[in-house]
């Protein structure tokens, strides 16, 4: 659970970050993860004693953080082989409620901070015809082993900017985690229950 933590926080503080986000190159993704961490760690640093507020908290994920996730797609990989046999409702209904237990998780975390820094990741060029990227960082703090971790991204076929949809740290895949848990249960059954599982877990 540690771990998982972990890894939230870790995206938090990766996109967690300023309205100076209008002016970010989204069409690389190792540029935007590299801009949107410098400035985070201001951000975050500068509201460390109202961090725990759970409104303040969702105020910066609705309006900094969750623009640059793909929730959509990052859904619809929980969903797995199911996807293609449910209605159009029903994906919306499990969307919107992983889309909750995200933020919910993000809220948690996000009160957890301290003092922890980003390593940049070395910055590439991206091919034009390049859809995924992985890209690691290193979250540094006083005292303790760097956590590596790989950002992965989409690009958007139409619009060109990349989101993130999956972190990984230590080897445990923050999207594939929920996929073992979620996917067996949409599958035996039904969508309904693994929403209700989402829920469950969002009340905690």
């Amino acid at each position: 659970m540690k771990k998982i933590y972990a890894l939230f926080l870790s995206l938090i503080l990766i996109f967690a970050s300023t309205v100076v986000f209008a002016d970010f190159d989204k069409s690389n993704p190792y540029q935007l993860a590299n801009q949107v961490a410098s400035s985070t760690i201001a951000e975050l640093k500068a509201n460390k004693d109202h961090i725990g507020d759970a409104n303040v908290a969702a105020g910066i994920i609705d309006k900094y953080l969750f623009p640059y996730i793909d929730i959509k797609y990052a859904a619809y990989k929980v969903m797995g082989p199911s996807l293609k046999s449910l209605s159009e409702e029903d994906r919306q209904k499990f969307t919107d409620a992983f889309s909750e237990y995200m933020k919910d998780s993000f809220v948690s975390v996000l009160s957890k901070y301290t003092n922890q820094v980003i390593v940049p990741a070395e910055e590439k060029t991206v091919a034009s015809n390049e859809t995924m990227a992985a890209v690691k960082l290193l979250i540094r703090e006083s005292g303790k082993q760097d956590l590596e971790l790989v950002l992965k991204l989409r690009k958007n076929s139409k619009t060109g900017e990349w989101k993130a949809f999956d972190i990984v740290g230590e080897k445990i895949s923050m999207l594939d985690a929920k996929i073992s848990e979620l996917s067996p249960i949409i599958k035996s059954q039904g969508v309904d229950a693994a929403i209700a599982k989402l829920k469950e877990s969002t009340k905690k």
